[in-house]
């Protein structure tokens, strides 16, 4: 099984005059992590500020947060290895991460 550790923040809403809108971006990449998990990989999601002790328990996240600051995040591992930081991934990419390859794309659209 691949298990797949994201260090991410939910970023604020943006209110508005039209009313409360989420990051698009951020809308989809939680939908494609979503969809992962459908594939059979275990998804673990965790924001650094609430579950420190997930931090802790890795150090290599330990250390590139404490570099980088919130500029690496979200923070993508697949089997304990950071494959991803700073931007969000596509269903492809999230399929080549884990191990899916070529096959995967044409199901990942």
């Amino acid at each position: 099984m691949t298990f797949v550790t994201v260090f991410r923040r939910v970023p604020r809403p943006i209110t508005g005059m039209i009313g409360i809108l989420q990051d698009p971006d951020f809308e989809k990449f939680e939908a494609n992590l979503d969809w992962l998990e459908t594939t059979g990989a275990l998804v673990e999601q965790f924001d650094p500020s609430t579950a420190p002790e997930e931090v802790t328990k890795r150090p290599a996240v330990q250390q590139i947060l404490s570099s980088e600051g919130d500029r690496c995040l979200p923070l993508i591992l697949v089997n304990e290895s950071v494959v991803s930081r700073g931007r969000y991934l596509s269903r492809a990419q999230l399929a080549r991460a884990v191990g899916q390859g070529q096959g995967w794309e044409r199901s990942v659209a």
